[in-house]
């Protein structure tokens, strides 16, 4: 949960120029998703945003969210974590430190796959 005032001044620090009217039903709207069902395109008052700028200037663990606002705050609901366009360095980073080898790894983060030599 994030307060409206804090949402904006987030957004304001990339996007000077927003101006936001909570008072409007489409304040705040998903315009696209993904094929994954992700947030592809957010309209944020006057600005239109791509899913992964607005899961980095709030610090959202993925792109995969719904929002609702509630009196004076916005309550994000996120699921999973990252773009959900394959794997995680940072996931893979922690799987090796685990002593898990890189067809392990691989088959980890992409299901039904086979590795095979070429």
């Amino acid at each position: 949960m994030i307060s409206k005032e804090e949402f904006m001044k987030k957004i304001k620090e990339k996007h000077a120029n927003l101006e936001i009217d909570f008072s409007k039903e489409n304040a705040i709207e998903i315009k696209e998703k993904t094929d994954s069902n992700r947030v592809k395109t957010l309209k944020v008052g006057n600005l239109e945003l791509a899913g992964v700028e607005v899961r980095t200037l709030l610090g959202l663990r993925s792109t995969d969210f719904t929002y609702a606002i509630e009196g004076d705050n916005i309550k994000f609901s996120v699921i999973g974590y990252g773009h959900g366009v394959g794997m995680s360095q940072t996931g893979a980073d922690a799987l090796a430190k685990q002593g898990k080898n890189g067809e392990e790894i691989v088959k980890h983060f992409y299901k039904d796959v086979e590795i095979t030599n070429m």
